[in-house]
């Protein structure tokens, strides 16, 4: 007899549908597995085995062959044998055929119980993604709260209490484990806060039109003046993700941190150290993972120090800032990862960090060397970069307040909302200029403007600047702010 049930395995950064086959013949005793599988999955031959002996279950004598369905897919880990337990027990007339909507996930305990399975919310997004609307998991497996959402779950602390539930159609005798979302100050990503920092209004505005529109940030100015504190801050006025992004947020963090990770509405705030290399920035290794613009897809890169970046890893940022996709080759296997991030960046102006704002010790050969690690085609997609001064203005508690962190948090999501409903609509930042812009930016295309990329940018944050005082129409003086961020930039 022939048995089969669903499950799904991590294929390096992505997950794969498994289709598992189990055939009972007449013969010498004998048990195979087929379909590529490591030294985890053939294994489970031993364990599967011991848990239908403790399980007081029995075991076939016959010929037994297992098939893991594609069999050109070299097949990992040991979440397959609660999926492989099942397929035997139906081949030998245990349990009836099951639907394909149905999954099963687990890695079996040689007393039957279930133990939790590796980095099992992706594994569970993949299955939902081909319509696989129930899933049999181990009892005490923490996941989010959003996943009751896709999918029914059915926790269970042994392959007995899945055997019941299946014949009896009996509810499990537990509850799935669900993680409810962090709050959104606890994620740690700035040690100060942003009510906390007195003046600073042109940064604080800066922050709000990188966040509002996505635009990359790169803050230049000497050491302690602030660069890192205000950056550290930009993932707090991007508003709260939606379940969706929330769960895929999740699922990329657990493949690289497991079961260490914190499940959060916030969007995510990489800070790497800068030794990092470019397959830690993008992804790869063996077996591959997430790169560094991966675990910040829909939230905030911060690269503090961004000189002290080697530059075969800053290079490595041109497609991911351009495509917010990245495509990695790996033992004959190419996968695609989201790289949809905002980029801040900080930086020094020169080595010793004095050059334009007080006695630098550097010579000029040096400073050309220092910037020359950030090549042109990367500085060229960073839409605003700011020299930072020493700020010496008289702060009150109105002015301060006026530019507080929830006001800007109020501002930023009434300038998405405005930028969204024109996207909808199909218009350019170009279309919803004024005669006024329209004749500053034809007048800036042939004397500053130096490429098609420049004058996207340009017009892109003074769309921005528009939205941010709930306009939809960009006016010249828009179009002469977002100039200043432009010139900064050359």
């Amino acid at each position: 007899m022939l048995g089969t049930s669903i499950s799904a395995i991590h294929n390096g950064v992505s997950a794969e549908i498994v289709k598992v086959e189990a055939d009972i013949a007449p013969g010498f005793p004998k048990f195979s597995i087929v379909g590529l599988p490591d030294s985890a999955i053939t294994e489970a031959k031993l364990r599967i085995r011991s848990a239908f002996h403790n399980s007081q279950l029995p075991f076939p004598k016959g010929r037994i062959t297992i098939n893991l369905t594609p069999a050109h897919v070299r097949k990992r880990g040991s979440g397959l044998d609660l999926a492989m337990a099942v397929a035997i027990l139906r081949a030998q007339g245990t349990l009836a055929e099951g639907s394909q909507n149905e999954a099963y996930l687990g890695e079996l305990e040689l007393s039957g119980a279930l133990s939790s399975v590796e980095s099992i919310v992706s594994l569970i997004l993949r299955l939902a993604q081909d319509g696989v609307r129930r899933i049999h998991c181990p009892a005490g497996q923490m996941l989010p709260s959003s996943l009751s959402k896709e999918i029914d779950m059915y926790p269970h602390v042994s392959l007995n209490g899945v055997i019941e539930m299946l014949k009896r159609g009996t509810p499990p005798a537990c509850q799935a484990v669900w993680s409810g979302p962090q709050a959104a100050r606890d994620d740690g990503s700035a040690a100060i806060p942003l009510d906390a920092i007195a003046g600073r209004t042109m940064e604080k505005r800066l922050l709000s039109i990188s966040a509002a529109g996505n635009h990359p940030l790169f803050l230049i100015g000497p050491p302690g003046i602030g660069k890192t504190t205000l950056a550290a801050n930009l993932v707090h006025l991007l508003p709260d993700l939606d379940d969706a992004a929330a769960l895929e947020s999740y699922a990329w963090h657990e493949q690289a941190h497991g079961d260490h990770t914190t499940y959060t509405l916030r969007p995510p705030c990489r800070t790497p150290h800068h030794t990092l290399t470019p397959a830690g920035l993008v992804g790869g290794g063996v077996p591959p993972r997430p790169g560094e613009v991966t675990l910040a897809h829909h939230g905030v890169l911060l690269l503090d120090e961004l000189f002290e970046f080697s530059r075969p890893t800053l290079n490595a940022l041109r497609e991911p800032m351009s495509q917010h996709t990245v495509h990695i080759a790996r033992a004959g296997r190419v996968a695609s990862l989201p790289a949809r991030f905002l980029l801040c960046a900080t930086a020094n102006p020169c080595p010793c960090g004095l050059r334009g704002y007080g006695e630098c010790r550097c010579l000029d050969s040096d400073v050309r060397r220092y910037w020359g690690r950030l090549s042109g085609p990367v500085l060229d997609r960073i839409d605003i970069v700011f020299y930072m001064n020493h700020d010496t203005a008289t702060h009150t508690a109105a002015a301060d307040g006026e530019w507080s962190e929830q006001r800007l948090q109020s501002r930023v999501a009434t300038a998405r909302d405005v930028l969204r409903d024109a996207s909808k609509e199909g218009t350019t930042p170009t279309q919803r200029m004024d005669a006024e812009a329209s004749r500053r930016i034809a007048m800036l295309r042939r004397r500053v403007v130096a490429s098609d990329r420049a004058e996207q940018q340009l017009t892109a944050v003074a769309a921005t600047i528009a939205a941010l005082d709930g306009r939809d129409v960009v006016r010249a003086r828009d179009i002469e702010e977002s100039l200043q961020f432009r010139r900064a930039a050359t």
